[in-house]
């Protein structure tokens, strides 16, 4: 596709968005919230339900765009899913121009919804220094905050008194625990029972239950170390086994170098065999059927690629 063929198609894109008073981004996103909203009657559930082994790559593709919803909602960033959507939108419209200036129309579909899944899977990755970071900070925090309970025996001066020791994004719920007891209510369990439920951790929880427990019996305060050390046990796991987390990235990385490098071998070696893969209609289908099962492979790897968490 030269340049002005390009342009002509861009400013056909921006006519029919004009005509239809449509906005790419505000298209996009109720695109995606189709694809994350699912239907909820009971036809789709026993479909579900039947059919759940049978996983189709779109299965695949959705469930990554749901997962990244779900992780900025954990993480108290929904507002960021917008920001991911747009970007989304921009990469799809890049993929589907640089198909085109391929001149091929199959590597443009696949090009434009592979890269738009790029802000999702960036994500997914994030999630593992965000988990690991968390628990590093959980770990600490629930140190020093058991310390003091088992000095005081008093829960709520304990957190009161190590407020300034605590950082995001644990502060916000132990300030409102401090607050609702200070001000709103004296009933201790109840104010720890909703405090667990804004942190996503379940060794956090468990520590939070141990303390709901103590308020009856403070002979438990001594369970309460052994809680925290299994966060020691989280991080020597996954230090121990990080290699090996990161495994199927490392082999889908080795698989898109081989494939990516067929064409550039194919240059230098036989021009013709080159011109054939990407400009016959054989070769053109080969190498879109190529680059859908890369990113069919990458989006799986990123799928397994967890660390590991205390159940």
């Amino acid at each position: 596709m030269n340049g002005i063929s390009l342009s002509i198609f861009t400013l056909l894109l921006v006519g029919l968005c004009l005509l239809f008073n449509v906005s790419p981004f505000e298209l996009t996103s109720r695109l995606m919230d189709r694809i994350v909203n699912d239907k909820s009657d009971i036809q789709s559930v026993i479909k579900k339900t039947v059919r759940k082994d049978r996983r189709t790559p779109f299965q695949g593709l959705t469930t990554t765009i749901r997962e990244a919803q779900m992780i900025l909602k954990t993480t108290n960033r929904e507002s960021v899913f917008t920001i991911l959507v747009m970007a989304a939108t921009i990469l799809f419209i890049a993929g589907l121009i640089l198909g085109l200036m391929m001149e091929n129309i199959l590597i443009s579909a696949v090009l434009g919804v592979g890269m738009a899944l790029f802000p999702f899977w960036y994500i997914k990755l994030a999630e593992i220094t965000y988990r690991k970071e968390l628990n590093d900070e959980l770990n600490k925090t629930l140190s020093i905050i058991t310390t003091s309970y088992s000095r005081s025996r008093n829960i709520v001066k304990a957190i009161e008194e190590n407020l300034h020791h605590i950082n995001p994004p644990l502060l916000p719920a132990f300030e409102a625990f401090v607050f609702d007891i200070s001000y709103i209510t004296a009933d201790i369990p109840g104010a720890l029972l909703e405090m667990s439920e804004k942190i996503d951790n379940q060794i956090y929880k468990e520590w939070c239950r141990s303390v709901i427990a103590c308020q009856d019996n403070p002979n438990l305060i001594e369970t309460l170390p052994a809680i925290v050390r299994k966060f020691t046990d989280i991080k020597e796991t996954n230090d121990d086994f990080g290699t090996d987390l990161h495994a199927p990235l490392r082999i889908v990385g080795t698989m898109v170098f081989m494939n990516v490098g067929v064409p550039v071998i194919f240059y230098f070696i036989n021009k013709d065999w080159y011109r054939g893969l990407m400009y016959s209609w054989g070769g053109k289908i080969i190498l879109a059927v190529v680059l859908t099962m890369i990113f069919i492979s990458i989006n799986a790897a990123i799928k397994d690629i967890k660390p590991i968490e205390y159940s």
